[in-house]
């Protein structure tokens, strides 16, 4: 009985230690994907902004005056990215002098 509750003990603790790491695997996964496409487009500093939370979820706000194209083939790239979990994307950022 003791050897039992030990056992379902460890395995608790181990458990519970083991998730956010996995968690916090996904997101770091997710923010290099993110930093990965975004490396591609020079000037993406200037016009991009994001947060990945510990799931892998992205959320990205881009400038407000950012080419309809560009925007959509960013997009695009980081739905179809398997390390990214989902995407929520807008573009409600400052302009940006680039465009």
């Amino acid at each position: 009985m003791r050897k039992t509750l030990l056992l379902s003990g460890l395995l608790l603790v181990v458990s519970i230690l083991a998730a956010p790491v996995s968690a916090s695997d996904a997101q770091f996964k997710a923010d290099s994907a993110v930093a990965d496409i975004l490396f591609d487009y020079d000037g993406s500093e200037q016009f991009a902004s994001y947060a990945v939370n510990q799931d892998g979820f992205v959320d990205i706000t881009f400038s407000k005056n950012i080419p309809d194209t560009l925007y959509s083939e960013i997009l695009q790239r980081l739905q179809n990215h398997a390390d990214i979990d989902g995407v929520l994307a807008g573009t409600g950022g400052p302009s940006c002098r680039l465009f």
